[in-house]
């Protein structure tokens, strides 16, 4: 791998960057410039063994340089960049595709439904295992801040075909409005969680109680309130293993609470 030099990745990117509105010449130069980053050892990517994603792991750096650098032509021509962003979307490498996302997170919000009808395609991609956080988190970045509110529609929406990569999608993007301490709409997380906790069994309990951890520190008694009535309502056992592993991060008396309730289940 070649050692970045900040000044030398400038330039390579700015010049990258004067091929925007051409998709045909800037991927053949993107390819140049992972392979110039690269580890020379190539690996496959975090995804499925049957459908890997090819990567160059070229270190984040050189990937925040390059976006930095679109920043600017995305601004100005958005419907330029979406040909950009489609034509990288087509290269099955992983790098490139999360480039492709962190673009359409970035692009100014004229038409938001084109930001969105791509993601739902993307998520139901073949390769969309590997990088379903990022496209959930990445892929509604400057929509999270500048309509919050379309993009829970959104989630809602995805809840439709309730499907574990659905499921999964949804509760990575649960989590920033979770954390955001200047949202207030947290009965719709909890209506999100519902939803999700409702269907047959899936698993996904680890995406569950990141969740659920955040909200016990927002509001610990209405998280209480909401795990005793999806003790009665959700799909079993899955709801007794998370209300079991969520318990110490409860106080004292909501344990014992907690553990009343589960005592009806034994």
């Amino acid at each position: 791998m070649t050692a970045i030099n900040p000044a030398r990745l400038k330039i390579q990117c700015v010049k990258l960057s004067e091929y925007y509105s051409d998709p045909d010449s800037f991927i053949p130069g993107l390819y140049d410039l992972l392979d110039f980053y690269a580890l020379r050892v190539r690996q496959k990517g975090i995804s499925q063994p049957s459908l890997p994603l090819q990567s160059y792991q070229v270190p984040p750096p050189v990937l925040r340089a390059l976006g930095r650098e679109l920043r600017e032509p995305l601004n100005a021509h958005p419907s330029q960049g979406l040909l950009l962003i489609d034509a990288l979307w087509e290269e099955e490498v992983l790098e490139i595709r999360i480039l492709a996302v962190n673009l359409l997170g970035a692009l100014p919000l004229i038409n938001p439904d084109s930001v969105l009808k791509r993601l739902r395609s993307w998520l139901s991609s073949k390769h969309s295992d590997s990088i379903r956080h990022i496209l959930i988190t990445q892929g509604v970045n400057r929509l999270t801040r500048e309509n919050p509110e379309l993009v829970l529609e959104f989630f809602q929406d995805l809840l439709k075909t309730t499907n574990m990569e659905n499921c999964q999608a949804v509760l990575s993007g649960m989590v920033p409005f979770a954390e955001d301490q200047t949202f207030r709409n947290l009965p719709l997380i909890y209506k999100l969680l519902d939803n999700i906790l409702l269907v047959e069994e899936k698993g996904l309990i680890k995406e569950i109680l990141a969740v659920l951890i955040i909200l016990i520190k927002r509001s610990e008694q209405e998280t209480l309130y909401f795990l005793e009535r999806q003790l009665v309502t959700a799909s079993k056992p899955r709801i007794l293993r998370v209300t079991r592993q969520i318990l110490p991060h409860f106080s004292e008396d909501n344990q014992s609470t907690l553990r009343e309730t589960l005592e009806n289940y034994n």
